[in-house]
C-alpha cells in the first residue's frame, strides 16, 4: 500500500503547530478570529485531543451559553443554548449546573463504502448536568474532535416534563468577526438553490450547511448530525448572530413533538485550518450511531455507476408519461442495458416505467408498469448482462399514498431481484414541508423498509444528509442540491456554484449530482441552454464529488466517440483513501483518491482559468503511468468546451503534475503502477513547459 507521503504529513504538522500557538494579537491576525482571554476558572470546558479546539459552557444570570476557541482565538462568541417549549418556557433559560462528567473515546470503524476505508472516531466528551428553577432537568452533551466540536441536548424522562413539544430552538451561533460566508436562501421545501457568497454580517436566513472562511485560512461549517425524529435545522440572523431555527409543521405550534428520554440532533461545527480539511473531515459521520442494518448479510449494499432514461426526458426529447413520446419503453431500456454492459456500468435507471404519470402525478402506482414497459423482462434482461435495474418511485409528493404501497412495492422489487431505488418528492406535500419532522421520519422509514428488502436508495427532493450513511449505508446518495438537471431546463449552474458544493452541501453526505455529460452544448429545444463546464470538468466530478451512485448521465449515443468514456469506465465509485491537495472555496479544487493500488485525481476550477501544479508524493515509491484527460490548447469554455487532451506519461512520486484549466475547466487523471510493458514502450515526452 502506498505510504502517506509528505502532503498529508505537512497538513498534520501545520495543525499540530497551530494547536500549540498561544492566544494573542498575532494569532488573531493569522486566523481572522477574535483573540480572547481564557474562560474563567470553574467553567466546564471540553478540549479536542490535539489541544487546538475547545468548547466552554457557562451560565450567565441563569442563561445557558457556550463559546468555541481554536488555539486560544475565539471563533464563536458566547452564544445562547436551549429549547423553546409550547408552554412558553425555555429549557436553558433559568438553569444552574449541578454536575459534570467527562470521558474520552478513541476507536476506528470501517465504512462499507465511502471516502476512506477506515475512520478514526477520537473525541473528548463533556456532559453538563443542568436543573431549571422549576425543577425540570436536562443535560448538555458536548464533544470536541480535532476537526470540530458538537453539542446536543439530552432530556431524561421526568414527572415535570412528560413530553417534548418544541416550538423552536434558542441555540445560537455567534460567529466571531466578519468572515466570508457561503450559504443558500432558507427554504422549507428545497435545497435546490444557487449558492451565495457574502460577508457573515450580510447573510440572510439560510439552510445548512453554511460555511465560513476567516482571514488566516481557518474554515468553519455549521450543520447538524444524527437527525432523527426531529425537524431539520435552518439558520436565521438575529441581532448579529445566527439562531438555529427549526422547520415548522404548517398549522401546528410545535415544530417537534416527541417523547423525553432522548437526545436531540447534534449541532455540529466542523473547524479546520484550511478548506481542504472540511472535505477530509468525518465529523458528521462520527456523530451518528454505528450501522443499524449490518447484523446479517450486507453483500447487497454496494455503490454503483449507472446510466439511465433520464437526460433524454430532462431535455424534453421524451416524456415520463405513456404515449408516442414515452421515454421508458422495454426496447429503449434494453438499449441502455446493452450500453451499460459494454462499458462496465452496473446499473440502468428508467424514469417513467410505472403507471401514474398522467395529470399531476398524484396517482402513482409503484407495482404496475406503464404500457410499453415490461418490468420483469427488463430486470431479467439486465441480469443476463450483469446490469442492475434501478427502479424509480416518484411520489409526486403523495406521501400517504406512497406509504400505503411501499411494503407491497418493495416486496415485489425484492422478488424480482431489484436492489436499487431512486425516490422523488416533486411538488408541495399536503399539510407538510419537505423538511419538517413528519417528513424527516418518512425518509428514515423508507431507508429502514428498503433495508428489510435489501434495497439501496438514492433520494431526490428529500432533506439534507446529516452523516446517516454510517448508520444506514444503503443510503447511497441524495440530491438536496441544485444538480446538473438544472442545466437542461433553466439558466443552469454557474461555474462558481459547482466549486462551492464540495465545501458546503457535500459535507453533509454523498450527493447525486448526475455528472458525465459529454455533449456539453446539446440543446434540442434550441432554448440557448448548455452545460456550464468543459468536458474535462465533467470527468473530474467523478473524483471531486462524493457519491455512492455516480451516474453516466448523458445519452448512450453521446458517449460513442467521446474520449471521456474510457475514464468513466475506469473510475471507481468507492475509495480507500482521500486527500485534498489544493483547495479554495468557489475557486478551485484538486483531490486525490485511492482505490486499491490506483490513484485518481480530479482538478477543477470556477470562473477563473488556473494552472495548478501539485506534488505526486501521495503515490509513494515506484514508477507510475498517468492517464490524463485535460482541457487542451483547443479547449474554450464558450466556443469549444468538448475538446479534451488525452495523454499518457510515466511519473514518480518525486515529481509534480500540472493541470492547466480554462474557465470552468477540469482535469481527470488515473495513476496506475507501471508494468514492464509500460516501461519498455514509454510514451513520447510532452512538449516543454505547461500551457497557460
Amino acid at each position: 500500500m502506498p505510504n502517506p507521503g509528505p502532503a498529508r504529513a505537512t497538513r498534520r504538522a501545520l495543525r499540530t503547530v497551530t494547536a500549540f500557538l498561544t492566544a494573542g494579537t498575532v494569532l488573531a491576525v493569522l486566523s481572522g478570529a477574535t483573540a480572547g482571554a481564557p474562560p474563567p476558572p470553574g467553567e466546564p470546558v471540553v478540549t479536542s485531543p490535539d489541544g487546538a479546539l475547545s468548547l466552554t459552557v457557562s451560565v450567565d444570570d441563569g442563561r445557558l451559553r457556550y463559546s468555541v476557541r481554536r488555539a486560544g482565538s475565539v471563533l464563536v462568541e458566547p452564544s445562547a443554548l436551549g429549547l423553546r417549549l409550547t408552554d412558553g418556557s425555555t429549557l436553558g433559560g433559568h438553569v444552574r449546573i449541578t454536575g459534570t462528567r467527562t470521558r474520552t473515546s478513541d476507536t476506528t470503524w470501517k465504512p462499507m463504502w465511502g471516502a476512506d476505508s477506515g475512520v478514526r472516531d477520537h473525541y473528548r466528551e463533556l456532559t453538563v448536568q443542568l436543573r431549571q428553577a422549576d425543577g425540570r432537568f436536562f443535560d448538555l452533551v458536548a464533544r470536541a474532535y480535532d476537526d470540530g466540536v458538537a453539542f446536543r441536548y439530552r432530556v431524561p424522562r421526568q414527572r415535570g416534563l412528560p413530553a417534548l413539544e418544541i416550538v423552536d430552538e434558542a441555540t445560537e451561533f455567534a460567529v466571531a468577526g466578519d468572515p466570508v460566508a457561503w450559504w443558500t436562501p432558507r427554504d422549507f421545501d428545497t435545497d435546490e438553490k444557487m449558492w451565495r457568497s457574502s460577508a457573515y454580517t450580510a447573510m440572510g436566513a439560510g439552510n445548512t450547511p453554511v460555511t465560513f472562511r476567516y482571514g488566516g485560512g481557518t474554515h468553519l461549517s455549521i450543520h447538524e448530525a444524527d437527525l432523527t425524529d426531529y425537524a431539520a435545522m435552518t439558520v436565521v440572523p438575529e441581532a448579529g448572530r445566527l439562531r438555529a431555527a427549526l422547520v415548522p409543521t404548517p398549522g401546528r405550534t410545535a415544530a417537534v413533538v416527541t417523547g423525553t428520554g432522548r437526545a436531540t440532533p447534534w449541532r455540529a461545527l466542523t473547524i479546520t485550518p484550511d478548506a481542504g480539511g472540511l472535505i477530509e473531515s468525518h465529523l458528521l459521520e462520527n456523530l451518528n450511531p454505528p450501522c443499524a442494518i449490518c447484523a446479517g448479510d450486507t453483500s447487497w449494499i454496494e455503490p454503483l455507476k449507472y446510466a439511465g432514461i433520464w437526460w433524454l426526458i430532462q431535455q424534453r426529447r421524451a416524456t415520463w408519461k405513456a404515449g408516442p413520446m414515452q421515454g421508458a419503453t422495454t426496447a429503449r431500456a434494453k438499449e441502455y442495458v446493452d450500453f451499460a454492459a459494454a462499458h462496465g456500468i452496473r446499473g440502468v435507471l428508467a424514469e417513467g416505467w410505472n403507471e401514474g404519470w398522467e395529470g399531476d402525478w398524484s396517482d402513482q402506482d409503484f407495482l404496475r408498469a406503464a404500457p410499453g414497459f415490461d418490468l420483469a423482462e427488463v430486470v431479467a434482461y439486465g441480469r443476463s448482462k450483469g446490469v442492475e435495474f434501478v427502479s424509480h418511485n416518484e411520489t409526486g409528493s403523495g406521501v400517504i399514498d406512497y406509504e400505503r404501497q411501499i411494503d407491497a412495492a418493495f416486496a415485489l422489487y425484492e422478488r424480482l431481484g431489484i436492489r436499487y431505488l431512486k425516490t422523488g418528492y416533486v411538488g408541495k406535500i399536503p399539510g407538510h414541508h419537505h423538511f419538517d419532522q413528519r417528513m424527516v421520519n418518512h425518509y428514515r422509514l423508507v431507508l429502514e423498509k428498503a433495508a428489510r428488502h435489501r434495497i439501496n436508495v438514492i433520494c431526490h427532493e428529500c432533506v439534507h444528509g446529516t452523516g446517516e450513511t454510517r448508520t444506514f449505508p444503503n443510503a447511497l446518495a441524495r440530491e438536496a442540491v441544485r444538480g446538473q438537471e438544472w442545466e437542461a431546463f433553466s439558466g443552469g449552474n454557474t461555474p462558481e456554484h459547482t466549486l462551492i458544493l464540495p465545501f458546503t452541501r457535500m459535507l453533509s453526505g454523498p450527493l447525486d449530482y448526475t455528472p458525465g455529460i459529454m455533449n456539453i452544448r446539446w440543446d434540442p429545444q434550441k432554448a440557448g441552454r448548455r452545460v456550464h463546464t468543459t468536458l474535462a470538468k465533467q470527468l473530474a466530478y467523478y473524483v471531486t464529488y462524493s457519491s455512492g451512485a455516480q451516474m453516466a448521465a448523458d445519452l448512450p449515443r453521446h458517449y460513442v466517440n467521446s474520449p471521456g468514456l474510457k475514464f468513466i469506465e475506469d473510475v471507481p465509485v468507492t475509495w480507500d483513501e482521500t486527500r485534498v491537495l489544493s483547495a479554495e472555496v468557489g475557486d478551485h479544487l484538486v483531490m486525490a483518491r485511492r482505490s486499491g493500488t490506483d490513484w485518481y485525481v480530479g482538478a477543477m476550477t470556477g470562473e477563473r482559468p488556473r494552472t495548478l501544479r501539485y506534488p505526486l508524493s501521495f503515490l509513494g515509491e515506484g514508477t507510475w503511468v498517468a492517464e490524463s484527460y485535460s482541457d487542451g490548447p483547443e479547449t474554450d469554455y464558450a466556443r469549444n468546451p468538448e475538446a479534451v487532451d488525452v495523454a499518457r506519461s510515466i511519473v514518480t512520486g518525486a515529481g509534480t503534475f500540472t493541470a492547466a484549466l480554462v474557465r470552468s475547466g477540469g482535469q481527470a487523471v488515473r495513476f496506475r503502477p507501471a508494468t514492464p510493458a509500460d516501461l519498455a514502450h514509454p510514451p513520447p515526452a510532452p512538449p516543454p513547459g505547461p500551457r497557460g
